[in-house]
């Protein structure tokens, strides 16, 4: 560990640069090579210009791709002579001879260094180099996933759910420290999908392609502005020339308990369905190659997952219950690549491609479709007057491919660099069901009769989004004031074209059927600074405009929307080094989440005869000024408290049909079902609430226990708290809420490590939903072989089946229990092996051209 922080520590001082004397001329020069043992180049050195009259340092440097360094604008003087450092992990320092600079000798390059393995350092490096699971950097809170036993064979969103301060609820919305409107990126570039969208990807990505995930809180000027936080979910890459590689392969099997499928015939009891095991299978396969001015890597993923999902909701409505019981299982298989190169065509400026896509299906179980049941009797009454069964088959196919090119060049030594991103991105969504059947029953002395004709509902709805966007980025490093400038341009262009088509029994159903145009146009410039005032206090300040045009447009209802506003996003960071143990940090932001592109779209989505899903277009954008302290202890113990002010916040809401004139008249209009009362309909949609408020407390904390057992915590505390007018009355709902982390890992003989961890998340609320407890216990072990090349993993997701959600909404004449399982509860067995030079230089890690678009195309499930 104390080598580790050494070598942070070194990195870090090799991009600062010391004020100097103003009475000394700056124009000296001092160069060299290095290389390792077998003479080929050393990159990624860390090199130190020292005083050779007391060893201060004067510059940093790290050796390039040849192993070259280089200092310019030196300080030359009579009495100036250097000293030139040399270290990396697993070699033997080096000092070079004293170095003079005067005006006779301005230039001074060394000949050929040569570092020599250190076999100690080497050895002890394997035993202390591991990274903690939790670290605070200063402006984000980095989880190192890769080493983790628990993540291993676990999906991107099951470790999500673990990450410090993050929850994940019953519809996959993620949240951070109570927050909502999370941008999650990949790689610090957008993925281009929506809500849904891109929790089918984490749940169709294992954990193995992660090497660490980025939160940010509170964000800078420099990222979008959409979201209240960002997650960057870093991907692994590898390490000099050569090629490596590796491939795993795992099998899990769901343990699910048994579904609820209905009354039974005398409506003693709730009979149930036993599911079985659900197998899922995964593998992955990546390469690495580095050969002269070239890397190339490549990722492939292919998934097949059998899932099942469980709901019963109660609702009343109008002196009836309506108990909803209902029952689905499904299967998916998702493809998923990234190709890439990079082309470095000096040593200042590189040039790269990436292409990246997905492609996948999912659907109900042919052979056992969605079952839905709807008892519908007197309030108080154990006894059904009527009940309602809808068999349902879907179908969904998802095909994307973004294509992006970008470019840096690095001006000089000093860190100065210009970036730039240009991406194209193609969304084809197709979903249908292949038919939705609907019976209607009444019970004459407890028997069951149906009555009227089957509904038949189909549908088609293809969805096709294009993406472009160009960006650039200029970074100016003033190293003789100790400080730096950013600044950048951006703009997208998106376009969504949903032809939705729904049928009745065979006939066009109008109520349903929507073609909907979407066109949003943003433009962005930003500015940041940076500068150390003193050996005590640095600040961060920026400002962002971004300009947004968008237009709505229902062709089929001859209706459209067209917005055009421009908005400044502001931020500052202010960090303050009290002594070496305690760090504070105090930052401000505001930020924007604009609606998805669904959400705008006024069309209703059929879920059954008395469910609906409906769209708004009058939603508008919401705004959030954050304000956050967080004080670091020893790089290890993180304390941080945050307060949030949301303006017009997007909730989801539950309404009663009655209680919106509008839509019911719709409904009364276009579905108009026999046995259906239109006034007993309930759906659910978005809308905005005048406030939401957010106090967040958040504590992270290390515990060694023993030298063989550690354990890494994590405990959220927060005030929720939505307000404002929403369906004709006053909104006023607070609650405070906790989540806690813990994980432990414990080394084991003969190369076997352990893992055991635990999450809870507390009751809490969300617009007008309050929320039970959840939490879930998993464990893990692995196994190492063969040089450490091959492992054997065995994970254990929710041991004691604990990871369920319930709620209760009681607000507007609307009153509605509901509670959701599904197959938490899993045992997988990963098998990985790495091959090749382990030590290929990574792809360089760059955003691209998007980082807001990918949340707000909204398709699917």
């Amino acid at each position: 560990m104390k080598k580790l922080l050494q070598t942070m520590l070194l990195a870090f001082a090799s991009v600062l640069s010391f004020a100097q004397n103003n009475q000394v001329a700056y124009k000296g020069k001092i160069s060299g090579t290095l290389f390792d043992e077998k003479k080929q180049a050393l990159p990624f050195a860390n090199v130190l210009l020292l005083k050779a009259k007391d060893s201060t340092l004067t510059k940093g440097a790290v050796s390039d791709m040849d192993g070259k360094f280089v200092f310019e604008q030196i300080a030359v003087g009579n009495e100036t002579q250097y000293i030139v450092s040399v270290s990396m992990v697993g070699y033997r320092k080096y000092f070079s001879p004293k170095i003079t600079l005067n005006d006779e000798n301005l230039e001074v390059k060394l000949s050929s260094i040569q570092l020599d393995l250190d076999t100690q350092n080497l050895k002890e490096v394997t035993v202390t180099a591991k990274k903690p699971l939790i670290e605070q950097a200063a402006d984000k809170l980095i989880v190192n996933v890769e080493g983790s036993i628990l993540a291993t064979g676990s999906t991107a969103l099951e470790v999500l759910q673990k990450a410090p301060g993050v929850t994940v609820d019953n519809n996959d919305n993620i949240s951070v420290k109570g927050k909502q409107g999370v941008l999650v990126i990949m790689d610090g570039k957008p993925t281009y999908m929506s809500q849904s969208d891109l929790a089918n990807q984490l749940k169709n990505m294992s954990s193995d392609q992660i090497e660490k995930i980025e939160i940010i809180s509170n964000p800078s000027s420099r990222y979008d502005a959409a979201g209240k936080a960002v997650i960057n979910i870093v991907t692994k890459k590898n390490k000099s020339y050569g090629t490596n590689g590796s491939i795993s392969a795992g099998f899990a099997g769901s343990l699910p308990p048994d579904l609820y499928k209905g009354l039974s015939e005398d409506f003693s009891k709730v009979e149930t369905v036993k599911p079985g095991l659900m197998p899922k299978y995964n593998s992955s396969l990546n390469l690495n190659n580095r050969q002269g001015k070239f890397n190339t890597f490549t990722n492939l993923t292919f998934s097949d997952n059998q899932r099942f999902n469980t709901n019963v909701l109660s609702r009343n409505i109008g002196g009836k219950t309506f108990d909803q019981y209902a029952y689905r299982y499904n299967e998916s298989q998702n493809f998923s690549y990234k190709l890439g190169s990079d082309y470095y065509m000096s040593k200042k400026t590189t040039l790269g491609v990436l292409v990246n896509g997905s492609a996948g299906i999912w659907q109900n179980n042919p052979n056992s479709p969605n079952v839905n049941t709807t008892y519908i009797k007197n309030v108080g009454s154990s006894i059904p007057d009527s009940s309602l069964i809808t068999n349902a088959s879907s179908y969904q196919t998802w095909k994307n491919i973004t294509v992006n090119g970008n470019f840096k060049h690095t001006f000089d030594s000093t860190g100065k660099e210009l970036t730039a991103d240009i991406d194209y991105s193609v969304y084809n969504n197709y979903s249908r069901e292949r038919g939705m059947v609907s019976r209607f029953y009444k019970y004459f002395d407890n028997k069951q009769i149906e009555i009227g004709t089957p509904l038949l509902i189909t549908s088609s709805i293809p969805n096709k989004y294009n993406i472009f966007a160009l960006k650039t980025d200029y970074v100016h490093p003033l190293p003789k004031s100790k400080a730096r400038f950013e600044f950048g341009l951006k703009s997208s262009w998106v376009k969504s074209d949903n032809d939705i088509k729904f049928f009745q029994n065979g006939v066009v159903d109008r109520g349903r059927t929507n073609f909907f145009i979407y066109e949003e146009n943003i433009n962005a410039a930003y500015a940041n600074f940076n500068k150390e005032l003193n050996k005590k206090w640095s600040v961060q300040a920026g400002l962002r405009m971004e300009h947004t045009h968008s237009k709505g447009t229902s062709v089929t209802l001859n209706e459209s929307r067209e917005r055009n506003y421009a908005k400044l996003f502001p931020s500052v960071f202010f960090t303050q080094n009290i002594n070496k143990n305690n760090q504070l940090s105090y930052s401000y932001s505001r930020r924007i989440e604009r609606p998805d592109y669904g959400s705008l779209n006024p069309f209703i989505n059929f879920l059954d005869p008395y469910t609906y899903q409906l769209g708004n277009e009058y939603l508008k954008p919401q705004f959030t000024n954050s304000f956050e302290l967080t004080h670091t202890f020893k790089q290890a113990f993180i304390t941080s408290v945050g307060y949030s002010v949301t303006n017009d916040f997007m909730t989801d809401i539950i309404k009663n049909a009655v209680s919106d004139p509008a839509v019911l008249a719709k409904i009364k209009k276009y579905n108009n079902i026999d046995g259906i009362d239109p006034e007993k309909i309930t759906f659910q949609t978005r809308e905005n609430i005048s406030k939401f408020e957010n106090l967040n407390v958040n504590m992270s904390f290390p515990i060694p226990i023993t030298k063989w057992w550690t354990a890494q915590n994590n405990v959220s505390v927060f005030y929720n708290r939505y307000s404002g007018q929403l369906l004709g009355q006053n909104l006023d709902m607070g609650q405070w809420a906790y989540n806690f982390y813990s994980s432990h890992n414990i080394k084991l003989p003969k190369e076997v490590s352990g893992e055991i961890s635990m999450w809870y998340n507390s009751r809490n609320v969300y617009g007008t939903l309050y929320s039970n407890p959840q939490y879930a216990v998993s464990a893990g072990l692995q196994k190492s072989f063969w040089n450490k090349k091959g492992s054997l993993r065995l994970n254990i997701n929710d041991i004691f089946l604990t990871n369920k959600f319930s709620g209760r909404t009681d607000f507007a004449n609307v009153n509605l229990s509901v509670r959701n399982r599904w197959d938490s509860r899993n045992v997988r067995l990963t098998f990985t092996y790495k091959f090749g030079n382990q030590n290929v230089k990574a792809a360089r890690r760059r955003s691209t051209a998007t980082e807001a678009e990918q949340s707000r195309v909204r398709t699917g499930n």
